[in-house]
Formats: C-alpha cells, sequence, structure tokens
C-alpha cells in the first residue's frame, strides 16, 4: 500500500463528488497495481453499504466513536489472525466513505507497524560491496538481480518480512526486481527513495555527489524525497525509457529521455558515453584499461557521443573517437598520450 493513500480523495472518489481534476489524480493513483488492490477492498466495503434514503446525516463524534472502536479491535486483535476488513454503521454522505477508509486505513497501518517493528527488531542483515575496478552481481533473498557498480556498497535482510522488500544503497546499482504486489521493493539511497513492485531500473546516488538520478528500463517506479525523519515526499513516477535527475543540494528536478540501452550499460560491460566530456570519456577509459591518459591538446572539454561493446579493446575505442575529432594519439605502456584534435 502507498505510504501516502489519498484517503479523502478516494471517498470522494467513491461517492461520485470528484471535480474532473481530482478525478484524473485519482485515476493516475490506481495506475498503481497494489493501488488498484487496495481500492478494490475499500470499494467492497463502500458497496455494502446499503444506505436509506432517509438516512440520518453523519455525525462527527459517532463517527470518532465508530473509529476508535475500530482501532481497539485492531489492537485486540491475535497477531496471527490474517487481517479482516471490519463491518461498519450504515452513514449518510461521502463522508461515510471517510470515515471507512480512516477507520481501514488507520487499523491496517496499525497492524502492518506492529508486524514490522517485531519483524524489523532484530532482522540480520548483509552487506555486499563493489571496489574500484570491479562490477558485482548479487541475488537478494526473494530473487531480485541486483549488479553494483564500482565503489557502491548495498545492504539488504538476509530474509525479507513485513510488508515490504527494503534495500540501502550507496553509489550505483540497477536492479531487476522479481514482481511481488502484495511487497513492494524500495531502495533507500542519499536522501532519495525508489519504490517498484517489479520492474528493472538504475539508482544513482554516490555520497557527496551534488546529483543523484534513477532510470527505469521496464516496468514503473514512484520516487520521493527523503526529508529528516518524517514521511518521504513523492517526486513523480517514472515509466520505461524515463531518467530523472534530482540535484540534492539545490532541490532541483528534470526528467531525461533516455534509451534503455543507455541505462546502465555498465552492468553488461558497455561503454556508453552520453554528451560526456573528453575529460569524463578519459576517466572513464583509465579506469577500465588502467592506463594513464594525458592530452598534449584542448579537447578535453569537447563532447562524446559514442558507444562500444565489453570486448572492444583500448585501441579501437580510441581509433574510432579519433576519427570523429581528428587526433592522434600513442599507446605506451603505462600512458595514452593525445595530441592535436578538434570539437564538433
Amino acid at each position: 500500500m502507498s505510504d501516502h493513500t489519498p484517503w479523502p480523495l478516494i471517498a470522494k472518489y467513491l461517492a461520485g463528488e470528484c471535480s474532473p481534476e481530482e478525478k484524473l489524480a485519482m485515476e493516475w493513483w490506481l495506475e498503481e497495481y497494489d493501488n488498484l488492490l487496495l481500492f478494490r477492498q475499500i470499494e467492497a466495503a463502500w458497496k455494502q453499504e446499503k444506505e436509506p434514503e432517509n438516512d440520518p446525516a453523519f455525525q462527527v463524534e459517532s463517527g470518532l466513536s465508530l473509529l476508535h472502536a475500530k482501532i481497539a479491535e485492531q489492537e485486540e486483535a491475535p497477531e496471527e489472525e490474517p487481517f479482516e476488513r471490519p463491518r461498519y454503521l450504515k452513514i449518510g454522505s461521502w463522508l461515510a466513505a471517510a470515515s471507512i477508509l480512516l477507520a481501514t486505513g488507520l487499523g491496517y497501518l496499525l497492524v502492518n507497524r506492529q508486524h514490522e517493528g517485531r519483524a524489523t527488531g532484530g532482522m540480520a542483515m548483509e552487506t555486499k560491496t563493489s571496489g574500484p575496478k570491479d562490477v558485482v552481481s548479487i541475488e537478494l533473498p526473494d530473487g531480485t538481480q541486483v549488479w553494483l557498480n564500482k565503489n557502491s556498497k548495498i545492504e539488504f535482510p538476509k530474509v525479507f518480512t513485513g510488508g515490504e522488500r527494503q534495500v540501502y544503497l550507496q553509489g550505483e546499482a540497477f536492479f531487476e526486481v522479481v514482481p511481488n504486489p502484495e511487497k513492494p521493493f524500495i531502495v533507500k539511497s542519499d536522501r532519495i527513495s525508489t519504490r517498484v513492485l517489479g520492474t528493472s531500473f538504475d539508482v544513482k546516488a554516490y555520497h557527496g555527489d551534488e546529483t543523484a538520478s534513477v532510470s527505469v528500463a521496464t516496468g514503473k517506479v514512484e520516487v520521493s524525497k527523503e526529508i529528516g525523519e518524517g514521511e518521504p515526499v513523492r517526486i513523480t513516477q517514472l515509466t520505461p525509457e524515463q531518467e530523472l535527475v534530482i540535484n540534492t543540494e539545490k532541490d532541483e528536478t528534470y526528467i531525461n529521455i533516455v534509451s534503455v540501452a543507455n541505462i546502465a550499460p555498465w552492468h553488461y560491460g558497455q561503454l556508453v558515453f552520453r554528451d560526456n566530456t573528453y575529460d569524463e570519456v578519459m576517466q572513464v577509459l583509465h579506469e577500465r584499461f588502467g592506463k594513464r591518459i594525458v592530452f598534449k591538446s584542448s579537447i578535453g572539454q569537447c563532447r562524446v557521443m559514442a558507444s562500444f561493446n565489453s570486448t572492444a579493446s583500448l585501441n579501437d575505442v580510441l581509433k574510432l573517437l579519433s576519427m570523429s575529432n581528428s587526433f592522434e594519439y600513442v599507446i605506451g605502456k603505462d600512458v595514452v598520450t593525445i595530441t592535436g584534435g578538434t570539437c564538433h
């Protein structure tokens, strides 16, 4: 269930009192599968309320009493019993829906948090890291596949319990998440939270970097900002071939369109440059091939658009780039020297 369930909006939607804008917002919220499942349960409860035409108007006091009674029922319910939707009194107007939603929502959250508290109290965690040269492949307890980019770390439970599958990331990782509508998958990283049900996506959030990014290859993800100890604040929902870039220092965001082939190509061993400078390109080549690259020219800030498969040698890469930007290069034992060249 979403951490930001719009209870009043759902109530108005069920009662047919939404404005066109509210209806659109509700339909957008229902696009998520777990939201749709929750809504169907609430809708079933709502439809069971056969209110008479002359039923008295809803009274706030009696509504609060009902709500407190329902929460008390949840507190007294045995742990092992599955959550059962309570029966509700017949009350008039759309506030009836609001009272049903509020009782259902608070009761569910109360029980869920009790279970989660017990599950995470002594939870055994596991940590995997990658060094400065290697990409590390990991399988999580639910079968989700993770590729850690260089200089990254991921922490996850040895067994996923409770209603969520939550992991903690420092650096960059590509995820292929096993679908489970009952247990959303959440990646916590530096000031951002990425929530999915089953999809493939990349999260890049290195500690100390001014920007972080989330790119989606398949499915949908929801990205939120982590602000202090409060609830995350949703930024947006991303669909395939969208990349959200977040400036965590200036609190600015923008969305790029990216091809699936350009999302985390490093986890396949590919080299992909998208409008990178030559200074950036040569740093990547240094990390890949272990040779220091020295410019004796002014092309360091020239931009590069190119891609190479995992088997390309250093000479293959430099040969193609030199044809594009008219530079010459010499590959020595430890150093590559680049001279000449022009920007296009």
